[in-house]
This record gives C-alpha cells, sequence and structure tokens, in this order.
C-alpha cells in the first residue's frame, strides 16, 4: 500500500485556514461598513419639506393663470375673452357656436383591427 492509497485523517490545517480566512473577511467586512466613506461629500443634503414645495408649485401655477408670469403672453382671463369674442363674430349657419381663432386638426376615426 502507498500513501496515496491510505486514507488520511482529518484536514485540521484545511478546517483551520478556512475558518480564519472566513472570520478575516467578515471581520473586513465590519471595518468596511463602519468606517467613514473617504470618497464621498462630506455635505449632507438637506431634504425639502414637501409643503413647501407644493406651496412653491402652486405659486407658480397661480402666477401663470394670472399672467404674471414671464413666460405667458396673457392671462386665462384674457385669453378666454379674446376666444370667445372671435367666436362671437364668426358664427353662422354652418358653425351656430362660432369658429375658434386658431387651426384645430381633425380627429381621425379608431380604426378596427386586421383580423388574420
Amino acid at each position: 500500500m502507498s500513501d496515496t492509497d491510505s486514507p488520511k485523517g482529518f484536514p485540521y490545517a484545511t478546517a483551520v485556514a478556512t475558518l480564519l480566512g472566513l472570520f478575516l473577511f467578515v471581520g473586513l467586512v465590519l471595518v468596511a461598513y463602519y468606517s467613514p466613506n473617504y470618497l464621498g461629500d462630506a455635505r449632507i443634503e438637506t431634504k425639502a419639506d414637501p409643503g413647501a414645495k407644493l406651496k412653491e408649485v402652486q405659486a407658480r401655477n397661480q402666477a401663470v393663470l394670472d399672467g404674471t408670469d414671464s413666460t405667458v403672453k396673457l392671462s386665462v382671463g384674457k385669453a378666454t375673452a379674446e376666444v370667445l369674442a372671435h367666436t362671437e363674430k364668426s358664427k353662422d349657419d354652418k358653425n351656430r357656436y362660432g369658429r375658434l381663432p386658431f387651426p384645430i386638426e381633425p380627429i381621425a376615426a379608431p380604426t378596427a383591427p386586421e383580423k388574420k
């Protein structure tokens, strides 16, 4: 019988090395978890108050409706009055409610899906 054919005892060296590697890995994970982030920014971002954000959006929307926003040409009231005045002037037999002062794209009728 040679040395390769005989069963050997428990591999103590392999078991100890495996356990040492396991504990070393767990220890490094804990060190990495609890250490400060040296690569990230030092400043802490504060979260905006949702109520304040909502009030800001409502104020901006109201400014657009009132026409006080710099991106708006007319307020809602003035634009509505202008459209209604144009429709009043353009009433006829064909359009009893009047025509709008801008072109309207015709709405295409929905098509039935083809059967295969």
